[in-house]
């Protein structure tokens, strides 16, 4: 396992994303694009709708194949960021399923300690995450197939790619030369994966930072093992389309 100190060091790993700031910046913006724009609009319409789900989904197919061109270009690919055969698949897909049992852990008992704070607080009290967009899916079997699909698709390959992969890369290759870099890349995306979830209100951008955070310290953790991360991402979106469905709550 690698050693995040190391990482943020910057002597053991490179970026994969050479170190020219403008570059990097502006290959960032050209990779987020679709999904601000596309990605923004099919929020507006509602990801629980047949032209909003198409135009997210269409946005992220954008900005992974436009994130290839730009890796292409820079000499490296996604193998480099993380998408490499393991050495084992067993100990994957242990440490996918594992990382999903010690988020949850930790998400439970952040949200409710927040809540307790929050009720301490007069006029501070935050109301829970707006996932109302996936109330279709309850008691809907050819809905829940489409968004299982979509979880190990759209959502577990697309999200992990550009924003534990991609972004937190890019962020990195911002400050070569700081030493706490990847500490910064780490925060820097999971702030960013937390706002992409703007539809869910602020209690969302928070539960969904977090989620970035724990995953992408992982990804680091594990000297950039993006597939541990797919796995525990594809499994906990499973979870809650499935709890949906069965009428449990998301």
């Amino acid at each position: 396992m690698t050693d995040i100190n190391a990482l943020s060091s910057g002597e053991q790993v490179s970026s994969g994303l050479g170190s020219n700031k403008t570059g990097i910046l502006l290959s960032i913006l050209a990779v987020f694009a679709p999904l601000i724009i596309m990605g923004g609009a099919g929020e507006w319409f509602g990801d629980n709708t047949a032209v909003g789900s198409v135009l997210i989904s269409v946005a992220y197919m954008f900005s992974v194949i436009i994130a290839t061109a730009v890796l292409r270009s820079r000499g490296t690919n996604w193998r480099e960021l993380g998408l490499a055969r393991p050495d084992s698949w067993r100990k994957t897909v242990l440490l996918g399923v594992g990382t999903l049992v010690a988020y949850l852990v930790v998400s439970i008992a952040f949200q409710a300690i927040l809540q307790a704070v929050m009720q301490l607080l007069p006029g501070l009290a935050m109301a829970p995450s707006d996932r109302s967009g996936f109330d279709p899916l309850y008691g809907n079997l050819p809905l829940l197939l489409l968004y299982l699909v979509a979880a190990w698709t759209t959502i577990a390959f697309g999200e992990e790619m550009l924003f534990r992969a991609f972004l937190t890369n890019g962020l990195a290759g911002l400050f070569p030369q700081f030493r706490a870099r990847w500490a910064f890349a780490l925060v820097g995306s999971s702030l960013f994966f937390g706002l992409a979830h703007f539809s869910w209100g602020f209690a969302g951008v928070i539960e969904t930072t977090i989620m970035g955070l724990f995953f992408g310290f992982v990804y680091l953790r594990s000297g950039r093992n993006l597939w541990i991360t797919i796995i525990a991402h594809g499994l906990a979106n499973t979870l809650g389309f499935i709890l949906v469905f069965a009428g449990v709550g998301y």
